[in-house]
């Protein structure tokens, strides 16, 4: 059940730019979900994205409402939010590449290939909720559920991997005396 929810400023992105973009960073959810092999029905059916418009003079970067301090292809907040525990830090960094890779590609602009030629205009953040904290279909759905519901296909060391987070997880709870 991953999300990206993207603000931009008002009139940036054009109706064909936002689907787009919404395919663009759909894709990037399935892959960091499951790795090759997820995207299908399931696997998208979860994988929502959100578009917020921000008018251009509630958005300040360094105290400018102007692009002083952005670089093309704009200036852009996006929030990652997946289930705690689904992504190593290899992984994040993965999201973070990505989603940038996503919008530069959206607008038809190359990445620079020196990071220092550009102003950091496109966040990513990444919020993972709480394990027991998102559900659907009138239940509680943790990360495992949603493993199974999207099936396999995926890549095996990302489930086995999330499978030991909560159970290290779990363990830390349990010495340290967290109730249920």
């Amino acid at each position: 059940m991953p999300m990206i929810h993207f603000h931009y400023p008002a009139d940036s992105l054009t109706a064909a730019r936002k689907s787009d973009l919404a395919e663009r960073l759909t894709h990037v959810l399935v892959e960091i979900e499951g790795g090759p092999g997820t995207d299908g029905p399931k696997s998208r059916s979860i994988s929502w994205v959100m578009f917020y418009e921000i008018a251009s003079d509630s958005w300040a970067i360094g105290g400018k409402f102007d692009d002083t301090y952005v670089s093309p292809p704009g200036k852009f907040l996006v929030n990652v939010h997946v289930p705690e525990g689904a992504l190593s830090n290899d992984r994040k960094t993965m999201v973070h590449k990505m989603v940038d890779q996503a919008v530069f590609n959206t607008f038809d602009v190359a990445v620079p290939d020196d990071p220092e030629s550009r102003k950091p205009s496109i966040f990513v953040q990444i919020t993972e909720w709480p394990e027991g904290n998102m559900g659907a279909l009138g239940s509680t759905w943790r990360l495992a559920d949603i493993g199974g519901y999207v099936g396999g296909g995926g890549d095996p060391a990302i489930g086995k991997r999330g499978k030991a987070y909560m159970i290290a997880r779990a363990k830390l709870r349990a010495t340290s005396g967290f109730p249920d």
